[in-house]
């Protein structure tokens, strides 16, 4: 047990000297950057979004973003590049700033710069906007540039947004107002050009049809019996008078034939081959009669009562044809009306149904309107949600950082722990045999005796060379490398508030 301790003593003593560089460096480090490191001031802006002041039910807010989303948006329109560098030249936050490259003042200008939102469901949306300085008034003059820029770009978004959404819903009614005009007059046209086939006026049609089919029929049969009553007169007249004045069967065949030429008129066409064929046979029968004989319908019977009795019958007969054709001639066009109206209705319903789409889109857009307005003067008076400060950013009086004492002890723990693990290591990593229970322990045999080695002077020299070599780079290498690191990433005050900040410290 006390041969271990010595041994390990004496590994520590001759690690010593590398071990106390490493120590003394780190806790240099640490102890040199507490003293020297320029203090930080740090100045905070909270900003609060207020409710509207105005009942939300008046308002068209379904295009209004949530509150944290606008805090977003105005924050990444806050870090934008040429924000960042205006107000870095306006504040001399950086004292050589004119030399130094844009890009460097941007990203410097983010490190410095921190925004925290902070909204959940039953609690109020804020913005926390803080800068870091090695000068107090520049750290809150930027702070309050930035409240400022925040607030402007609040304003400006929310009246734009206004503005834009009036003059949306204005073009869109007066759009939609034009194509109800359009559709009104396609209406208007359509009723005007067949206001004879409408359906709304069907039911009219169908009964008027049906009442002139009747009356049609109604005709026939008075023009029926009135030939049958005036073809009795002639044959009482006939049996009265004797043979000498009765007609012949060629004249009684023609006037049966014109009776029912003329019928055939009233029901059909002149091309009819009813028609025709009467024709025919009246021509017929009037070339077989001799060409000085009278009119059979014309004729005079001898008889001035029965005279007068046929002729008022041929007058009743005509007045009955005249009626009849007036009334086919109606038939006819109703039954055209009557075929046009399905399609009519169809085509009617199509326009009426695009009008009351058109008016229904007109309705919605005419209230989004008047939403729209209502939305504008609201932005206009200030009576909407708005962001307000709630606590403006003041000269800070207390540096904010750094932490000297934890960054002088966390060097000297630095080096200790630096320290501890370079011995441990090397201890781990060499495996040469140096006593004599390691011997036993790689031969598995007990040695008599054992020589020590000898080192010679040139080993010696060796040896300590490289020590004094490692010892010489790492003095070197260190400080070099803090200062790459201030120089072409960041600051170390700002890099050790970013770890420590990281760290929870």
């Amino acid at each position: 047990m006390n041969s271990d301790i010595k041994f390990y003593f004496s590994l520590f003593m001759q690690r010593l000297p590398v071990m106390m560089v490493m120590f003394v460096l780190c806790a240099g480090i640490g102890v040199g950057l507490a003293m020297t490191m320029p203090p930080q001031y740090r100045a905070d802006a909270k900003l609060l979004v207020e409710s509207a002041q105005i009942s939300e039910d008046s308002r068209d807010s379904r295009n209004q973003p949530v509150a944290a989303e606008r805090l977003q948006v105005i924050e990444e329109r806050l870090m934008t590049r040429s924000n960042l560098i205006d107000i870095a030249n306006r504040f001399g936050v950086f004292e050589d700033a004119r030399e130094m490259n844009p890009d460097t003042v941007v990203t410097l200008m983010r490190a410095l710069t921190e925004i925290w939102i902070s909204s959940g469901r039953d609690r109020a949306t804020l913005m926390t906007i803080s800068f870091t300085s090695e000068r107090p008034d520049v750290a809150a003059n930027v702070v309050n540039q930035f409240v400022t820029l925040v607030l402007e770009e609040d304003v400006d978004t929310r009246l734009v947004k206004a503005e834009e959404r009036l003059k949306f819903y204005e073009q869109q009614v007066e759009n939609l107002d034009e194509e109800l005009v359009k559709r009104s007059a396609e209406i208007v046209a359509f009723k005007e050009a067949n206001k004879d086939a409408l359906p709304d006026g069907l039911a009219f049609r169908l009964d008027r049809q049906s009442q002139l089919q009747e009356r049609v029929n109604l005709a026939a049969r008075d023009r029926t019996a009135l030939i049958e009553q005036k073809n009795r007169l002639i044959a009482v007249a006939e049996r009265s008078a004797g043979p000498a004045n009765q007609l012949s069967p060629e004249q009684r065949q023609l006037v049966q034939a014109k009776d029912e030429l003329a019928a055939a008129l009233v029901r059909y066409s002149d091309e009819h081959p009813t028609v025709v064929f009467l024709q025919k046979k009246v021509e017929k029968l009037e070339a077989m009669i001799a060409p000085d004989a009278d009119d059979v319908e014309g004729s005079s019977t001898g008889n001035s009562v029965l005279d007068l009795q046929l002729t008022e019958i041929d007058s009743r007969i005509a007045s009955i044809d005249e009626e009849v054709k007036v009334a086919e001639r109606e038939l006819e066009r109703l039954q055209v009306a009557i075929e046009r109206t399905p399609e009519n209705a169809i085509r009617l319903e199509s326009f009426e149904r695009e009008y009351e789409r058109s008016q229904a889109l007109y309705t919605k857009a005419a209230a989004d309107l008047n939403n729209a307005r209502v939305q504008e003067q609201i932005e206009v008076l200030a009576k909407g949600e708005r962001i307000t400060p709630i606590e403006q950013a003041t000269v800070p009086t207390e540096p904010f950082s750094p932490n000297r004492k934890l960054i002088a002890g966390g060097g000297v723990f630095a080096g200790t722990a630096l320290a501890t693990v370079f011995f441990v290591l090397a201890e781990l990593i060499n495996r040469t045999i140096r006593r004599p229970v390691d011997l036993t322990r790689a031969l598995g045999v007990q040695p008599l005796a054992t020589i020590p080695y000898i080192e010679s002077s040139s080993v010696r020299r060796r040896r300590v060379a490289l020590k004094t070599i490692l010892v010489v780079v790492i003095l070197i290498s260190v400080p070099l490398a803090l200062w790459f690191v201030h120089v072409q990433v960041m600051p170390l005050d700002l890099f050790f508030d970013k770890v420590l900040g990281r760290l929870g410290l």
